[in-house]
């Protein structure tokens, strides 16, 4: 798989009233955010665009925005936009953060890229 030219980009991290919430930006469709999960729920709010998402390994569900995306904790899950100028917000409880500020990351992958 060929690295996408452009890459995911945070818009704008917020704690506030308790909530964590980061914008991401991803202008290309067919981008990939790779599969993870987090330690505990939270949501997804996608702001602009279209995506697909898979949960654990089942069928991929079509969301539209705006769409507001129910994430499980411990829940492995993958992005995929299907249209350019997507943006989505992840949406944690900021009392569950780790050390370094961000969401509990329980487990990730790394996608395999070609050599250009």
């Amino acid at each position: 798989m060929k690295r996408a030219e452009h890459q995911p980009e945070t818009i704008s991290v917020k704690i506030y009233a308790g909530i964590y919430y980061r914008v991401w930006y991803v202008a290309d469709a067919h981008t990939i955010i790779p599969q993870h999960s987090h330690r505990y729920d939270h949501l997804t709010a996608l702001l602009s665009g279209s995506v697909l998402v898979s949960r654990d390994g089942g069928p991929a569900e079509e969301y539209h925005a705006p769409a507001t995306i129910e994430i499980p904790a411990g829940c492995m899950h993958t992005f995929r936009t299907l249209a350019p100028h997507c943006a989505l917000a992840c949406i944690h409880n900021a009392d569950r953060l780790d050390a370094d500020g961000e969401p509990a990351v329980r487990d990730e992958h790394h996608l395999a890229f070609e050599e250009d």
